[in-house]
């Protein structure tokens, strides 16, 4: 049998989107014929422990377990990560496969010298191409140097690479290339929703930080509830109060304006944002046009679906093209929120259009975001890597 390891920065059981994702694919390996074991780099286990998850053998390297450090050490220790799960594999040499989850460029850059040396096949898992100016040190610091090695010079040294949009797809043309976007399944969660004819009740899951333009939508919820002449809500789940009003506060916003409108709930676990999805009419997702955007593809917008609720978003990279207007969706640009928003809520609820959006939205999961969606170009991709998948469905 066929042994792979998946390492890289995800730590089970967190259930963020990194670990969801190693979890997902290395699901789809074992479905190939393969035995699956993980080496993530959490800093909450010590190092090289032993432990089980899902029926999978895990081995912590701890890269991210360090004391605090001045600004030297803590450059060193980024640039370095991964060296102690090198270190790691040069002890443990049992392995035919090796999958690195959007790996740093020089423990990359020595995985791929290891494996010609040892004769293995390694993949490349990349689901991100990170903004310059989103990272630590900003576009000319030494966080957006590396990015740029990793990107332009050493992931494409890789000759199999699984991507998750169609922007990287393109990026590593020309390779074993297999595109697999979050994988989920449809969540049967108790009806919590109240009626959409009395008012609204909008989520947004996450820690916007950089990424996500959510100001824009919460500048619109004054405008919006007047001219829908019903109430609005939105509760977010993973920022607390106060950071948010800071960010309120940043972007030239009187908080007591728009408090109103808003409802933090601050971290909580993934089955609670689940149901926080139950519970809500519509997810919101707003994103630049740029090409982190394009790169990636929001996990948020797949548990939204997978719970039977709608997106509110505008048409940036795949979900700008997977996602369909008025049937599991509303799209639109940020400046036309508060225009076009209660006009398209206003002929949904006239229709009574949600209950078919609900359903839409989970029907949109079945058909592209799940392991049997998924399997035929995985197991194509397989092929090429050398493994034997047969002909399991």
């Amino acid at each position: 049998m066929i042994r792979v390891l998946y390492t890289g920065a995800f730590r089970f059981p967190d259930g963020d989107a990194a670990a969801l994702r190693v979890s997902a694919v290395g699901d789809l390996f074992e479905r190939a014929g393969c035995s699956v074991a993980f080496a993530g780099w959490e800093g909450n286990r010590p190092e090289g422990a032993h432990y089980r998850y899902k029926g999978h053998d895990c081995y912590s390297q701890a890269e991210f377990r360090e004391q605090r450090r001045g600004p030297f050490g803590r450059l060193s220790g980024f640039l370095l990560r991964g060296s102690k799960t090198l270190g790691w594999l040069s002890h443990n040499r049992r392995f035919d496969v090796v999958v690195a989850y959007n790996p740093p460029a020089l423990f990359a850059l020595g995985l791929l010298l290891l494996a010609r040396r040892w004769n293995i096949r390694v993949v490349l898992d990349s689901t991100e191409w990170y903004e310059g100016e989103h990272l630590p040190g900003g576009a000319h610091g030494p966080a957006a140097l590396e990015n740029w090695v990793r990107m332009r010079l050493v992931y494409p040294l890789f000759r199999h690479v699984i991507c998750i949009s169609r922007f990287l797809e393109q990026h590593f043309d020309g390779r074993n290339v297999v595109n697999i976007p979050p994988l989920g399944g449809v969540v049967m969660i108790p009806t919590q929703r109240p009626d959409i004819s009395a008012g609204v009740f909008f989520v947004y899951a996450g820690d916007a930080g950089k990424k996500d333009r959510l100001m824009p939508f919460i500048q619109a919820l004054p405008t919006l509830q007047i001219a829908f002449q019903r109430p609005v809500l939105l509760r977010i789940a993973g920022l607390e109060r106060e950071t948010l009003y800071k960010a309120m506060r940043a972007a030239g916003m009187a908080v007591d304006n728009y408090s109103p409108y808003v409802e933090c709930i601050g971290r909580v676990s993934r089955d609670d944002v689940m149901r926080l999805y139950g519970m809500s009419h519509f997810s919101v997702l707003f994103r630049e046009d740029k090409r982190y955007a394009r790169a990636g593809f929001p996990t948020k917008a797949v548990e939204s679906w997978s719970c039977g609720c709608p997106i509110i978003a505008n048409r940036v990279g795949d979900l700008g093209t997977i996602a369909s207007h008025m049937v599991d969706a509303i799209l639109m640009n940020e400046d036309e929120i508060a225009t076009r928003l209660p006009e398209a809520l206003l002929t949904i609820i006239d229709g009574d259009r949600y209950p078919q959006m609900s359903a839409k939205s989970q029907e949109k999961v079945n058909r592209l975001f799940t392991p049997d969606a998924n399997w035929q170009p995985f197991a194509n991709f397989a092929r090429r890597l050398g493994l034997d998948p047969g002909h399991s469905t």
